[in-house]
């Protein structure tokens, strides 16, 4: 899709699987619980089933079963195609009602049992349970390899934008949706926010990466910054230095590039705005997006002073789904939510509900 403004008014009305990359896994995140995962995930699953596409799928998480129990909504149930291959833990694959071949045990303990890697014999409904930590994701998802599916799904919990990590998912749908926010235009305006940050770019070309990698090496307890100085390598200011007193110091004064290690915060950039600290051409950079954990407010003003973020990593945000239905009772007009997000965002929006009709009961 080019992003014109027809395209653009009225939402992408194609397939999902051909927004996406075959080798790449897939991550489902969610602005809030009920933003729709589940319905886009079947809608996944139903398209690669009709491509004849081998899919790897389980959840961080659990999720698959009948009735949300935080809400004690219904939540639709997750189907797959003989063939698929899926992590669960094992006291939930008697709630699972596919003809099961167990392939091999993970080494992941959950409180339900340790997750065990199969394959459906027979098309039916899943129960998930998957890893809650993103190593155990990454080595589950080397696990699946193994088996050589054409494409890995993850299904996220809420608002686990960790799961939106480059070391977890190649690439990332993102679910929003009424049950957000009774107010239409915060529910558009927050997913658009988010959306923007999981789409920052990556700071510099692969040697500067290179160099920074093996810098990071140096970064012992306590060093959370490194800094690109004049001489094209990358220093370790004092331990335990925090960011703003890292700027004042005047053999950094004329440096542009600074490495956060972990997370950023507004606790760690709001002293910088407070501050007279020059930020004109200030690059910050983190691994990737999910590291941000940024206020709007803070990530504004911060832009306002001439600083900016960028990230070693770049997620690949595919496209936002919107549901109008809330758990809690105040839905949306589907129409209007999505012409809203659609303004909003340069990415393909699907409200998936609306165009089911080629596909399972989702």
């Amino acid at each position: 899709m080019t992003g014109g403004q027809t395209e653009r008014s009225s939402g992408y009305r194609g397939r999902i699987t051909e927004l996406l990359s075959l080798d790449a896994t897939l991550a489902l995140a969610g602005m809030c619980k009920n933003a729709g995962k589940t319905t886009v995930l079947n809608r996944l699953l139903a398209e690669l089933g009709q491509e004849r596409r081998t899919v790897a799928l389980t959840s961080i998480g659990r999720d698959g079963e009948t009735e949300d129990v935080a809400t004690g909504t219904h939540k639709p149930r997750i189907y797959v195609e003989e063939g698929t291959i899926f992590a669960t833990a094992s006291d939930l694959l008697y709630n699972c009602d596919t003809s099961t071949e167990i392939l091999a045990m993970s080494g992941v303990s959950t409180p339900m049992g340790e997750v065990v890697i199969c394959r459906a014999r027979s098309g039916g409904f899943l129960d998930l349970a998957g890893p809650s930590m993103n190593q155990q994701l990454v080595e589950l998802s080397e696990q699946f390899r193994q088996f050589e599916p054409d494409k890995i799904l993850v299904d996220g919990a809420i608002s686990r934008k960790s799961l939106c990590s480059r070391r977890v998912a190649g690439e990332v749908i993102l679910c929003t949706g009424a049950s957000y926010h009774r107010d239409v235009d915060v529910v558009v305006a927050d997913t658009a926010y988010i959306a923007e940050l999981l789409q920052l770019p990556e700071a510099a070309e692969a040697a500067w990466r290179d160099c920074l990698l093996l810098a990071r090496r140096e970064l012992g307890e306590g060093n959370k910054i490194l800094v690109l100085g004049e001489d094209g390598a990358w220093h370790v200011p004092g331990r335990g230095e925090k960011l703003v007193d890292v700027l004042r110091d005047k053999q950094y004064q004329k440096c542009r590039y600074f490495w956060l290690e972990g997370a950023v915060t507004d606790a760690m950039l709001r002293p910088l705005l407070l501050s007279n600290v020059p930020l004109a051409e200030r690059v910050f950079v983190a691994e990737d997006s999910s590291k941000l954990l940024l206020g709007e407010d803070t990530y504004r003003k911060l832009g306002r002073r001439g600083g900016s973020i960028r990230v070693l990593w770049q997620i690949y945000l595919r496209a936002i789904t919107v549901n109008p239905f809330s758990a809690y009772g105040n839905h949306f007009d589907g129409k209007e939510l999505k012409e809203k997000m659609q303004a909003a965002v340069d990415l393909p929006v699907l409200d998936v509900k609306e165009e089911k009709d080629d596909f399972i009961d989702l």
